[in-house]
């Protein structure tokens, strides 16, 4: 009933007012209204280019660091991919996992395949929307490794292989990890997240994780093994070698939605050259963090853009 109920709730609205949008333009888009035609369009219509064309300002600013700013430069770097070893977008397996909207920034978590000999990348891209337009874009992409410390997988465990990310059929009123659940508000959940991060900072790592984390906690970070315990062991190692020896986390950018709660941030972790742009994501239940989910990429030496991956 939930799932059926969170579906009108995003679905119904949206179509609603692209319908009165194409019809009179009278009123710019709102976020949502913007993030699920944007979507659609993209990834469960196959239209890339027409998606940036018709949603997105012309200069858009783009932080992937790839890419220069604007429709132009992204078209152009996607058809100088498509020659090469990765192909053309539209022969990948791609699966949509979870999509937030939250004020002015929606997020998008998938993962794709560009052939059967690919392991996959783990993408999260965030935009910002103003004035019924996309203006801003950001991204973090993680190539899936060849061992994880569980079995949970870095997703939500639909198409974990090309094979069966081909025949798995998600969209974005689909998602493999469900739609934010609307019977749990998003200031409830962001204070869960905020007592839990005080307890940590207060270095107390341990009674942390076991006073926030639920029984049945799921563990998708590949480098930390499942279950509260797999957390403790990581963070105490991470945490526990000196406040000199702690990464070093710059501002956060928060897209919360129900019971999901996604940090966007740069990491400089120590002995590092160069800062991580890292994606977290917390899922929230009955009061406690029951699933946690991460994306990491480091900072290139050298940007097609002036913008930073911040």
């Amino acid at each position: 009933m939930i799932d059926q109920l969170t579906k009108m709730r995003f679905a119904l609205p949206v179509l609603l007012a692209v319908m009165a949008y194409g019809c009179t333009k009278s009123e710019p888009m709102t976020t949502r209204e913007v993030a699920h035609a944007f979507l659609t369009q993209m990834f469960d219509k196959g239209d890339m280019d027409g998606a940036y064309e018709r949603y997105a300002t012309p200069d858009f600013i783009q932080h992937n660091p790839t890419m220069g700013n604007g429709v132009e430069a992204h078209r152009a770097y996607f058809e100088k991919q498509a020659q090469g070893e990765r192909g053309s977008t539209s022969n990948w397996a791609h699966v949509t996992n979870m999509v937030l909207v939250d004020g002015d920034l929606f997020a998008l978590h998938h993962h794709a395949f560009s052939g059967p000999d690919d392991p996959g990348r783990i993408f999260v891209d965030i935009w910002r929307v103003a004035d019924g337009k996309i203006v801003e874009h950001w991204d973090v992409i993680q190539t899936i490794p060849s061992e994880i410390m569980h079995s949970n997988g870095m997703a939500c465990g639909v198409g974990d292989t090309y094979e069966s990310a081909k025949v798995a059929g998600t969209s974005i009123d689909h998602p493999a990890c469900g739609l934010p659940d609307p019977s749990v508000s998003r200031e409830e959940s962001l204070k869960v997240i905020a007592d839990y991060t005080d307890a940590v900072r207060n270095a107390d790592v341990k009674k942390a994780i076991l006073d926030w984390f639920s029984d049945d906690y799921r563990q998708h970070s590949p480098n930390i093994a499942d279950g509260a315990q797999g957390a403790i062991d990581y963070l105490e190692r991470e945490y526990g070698r000196g406040t000199d020896m702690m990464p070093k986390a710059g501002p956060s950018r928060t897209i919360a939605e129900g019971d999901f709660v996604m940090f966007h941030r740069l990491v400089t972790y120590a002995g590092a050259d160069r800062a991580s742009s890292n994606i977290d994501v917390f899922r929230v239940t009955n009061g406690k963090i029951s699933e946690h989910w991460d994306v990491k990429q480091r900072v290139p030496d050298e940007s097609a853009n002036e913008n930073g991956m911040w």
